[in-house]
């Protein structure tokens, strides 16, 4: 198994973790199957706190298998909310990979991501290449939700330029975007090639070719933490006034923010207490949502050729 990633001593966030770390041995094919034993004995070896590192291993041992136990208690969580969508079978207190799963490509792809955030700088990527595959990704996972596979686009500009065939510069992609949504353009910035937040936009048309639909202007992060601080981008947004919009949209949109860990990362308490307005796509969510076919041929060959090449670089 790959080395365990570094622990917060926090028995809730180090079970979540620890599933994360399983999910990573199993659809890197690094272990077949992996047991609640497997798990308390590789875990004997990391002492709880407080404890001295020359005690005898044996009294670990109910600390470890009580962790191991918290770790399947997560798996199985995510295992019975996504059912044939989740990757991994879980039998008792034993997992294993679900060969039949329809999104292998892409949560082995997103479960790289979150090991990037695990071992931190100890994987070789800089955040670019992956980072630009995931803004790749999600405007499909946000089509997908909002039942309209064939509206969207990656407006972002990772990579150094706009996505989806759209023009860089700012006014030719909105009239493009425009004309495609049927909302009229606002105000354009002089000279500008931005994309003011919006990394990726879903539309839902009812198909009489009027102003007046639903709209999900979406941000994209592969780091830890960072998804709670992204506020929902005011250009596209924001009602008044009416000069600075960069499309007048008749109906004001809604906004989404994805990112590769959980939400179960984030305590409940914390999460009642954001005012964040838009709508967290974590990794599972987007799993939810969408499967392999949904995304081109090109961009999952991308994607796999990024998850073989970090994979050999997961610390064992």
């Amino acid at each position: 198994m790959f080395i365990p990633p570094p622990l917060d001593r926090d028995s809730l966030r180090d079970a979540i973790r620890l599933a994360d770390w399983v999910e990573l041995n199993i659809l890197s094919r690094e272990e077949e199957t992996i047991s609640v034993t497997m798990i308390t004995n590789g875990l004997e070896e990391i002492p709880p706190d407080a404890s001295d590192h020359s005690e005898r291993r044996e009294q670990f041992h109910d600390h470890a298998e009580e962790q191991a136990e918290n770790i399947f208690g997560e798996l199985h969580k995510r295992a019975s909310w996504l059912e044939d969508r989740y990757p991994l079978e879980i039998s008792g207190d034993v997992a294993f990979l679900r060969h039949d799963n329809q999104a292998l490509d892409i949560y082995r792809f997103l479960i790289l991501l979150r090991a990037r955030q695990m071992y931190s700088g100890n994987l070789n990527d800089n955040g670019g290449e992956s980072g630009l595959l995931f803004e790749e990704m999600v405007p499909y996972a946000l089509g997908a939700y909002i039942a309209s596979p064939g509206n969207h686009v990656r407006f972002g500009v990772a990579g150094g330029q706009r996505g989806s065939g759209l023009p860089r510069p700012l006014d030719q992609s909105l009239r493009v975007l425009s004309q495609s949504m049927h909302e009229p353009m606002g105000e354009v910035p002089d000279g500008g090639d931005d994309d003011f937040g919006a990394d990726s936009i879903a539309w839902k048309q009812f198909g009489d070719g009027h102003p007046g639909q639903l709209v999900v202007i979406g941000q994209a992060t592969i780091s830890e933490g960072e998804w709670m601080h992204r506020d929902p981008p005011k250009r596209w947004i924001d009602r008044q006034p009416l000069a600075t919009r960069l499309i007048h949209f008749l109906a004001r949109p809604i906004t989404a923010v994805a990112f590769v860990e959980t939400l179960s990362l984030t305590p409940r308490v914390v999460l009642e207490g954001l005012t964040s307005l838009s709508i967290p796509f974590d990794r599972l969510r987007l799993l939810s949502v969408l499967r392999d076919e949904d995304i081109p041929p090109i961009l999952r060959e991308d994607m796999n050729n990024w998850s073989n090449r970090v994979t050999k670089d997961l610390p064992q």
